[in-house]
């Protein structure tokens, strides 16, 4: 199974977008989401305040400007 942490925070419509594709790549894959609200924790509010969304897909990090549906879907089995 695959696994996508995703960090984001309220009223970001780029994590809306992200979402969205994670939504559709669930259609064809087997995915565990966790979301993680980085205004929930000052450390991460600290590191990922002007680049969320991030998602780690299986591991690897990848940062808002890298995130598109086929740059995700390579990094999924």
């Amino acid at each position: 199974m695959n696994k996508i942490i995703m960090y984001k925070k309220d009223r970001c419509p780029l994590c809306e977008e992200v979402e969205s594709l994670i939504d559709l790549l669930e259609l064809d894959f087997s995915i565990e989401r966790e979301e993680v609200d980085i205004e929930s924790d000052e450390d991460l509010m600290e590191k990922y305040m002007f680049e969320i969304p991030v998602i780690i897909v299986n591991g690897e990090e990848m940062e808002y400007r890298s995130i598109d549906y086929f740059s995700i879907k390579k990094r999924l089995h």
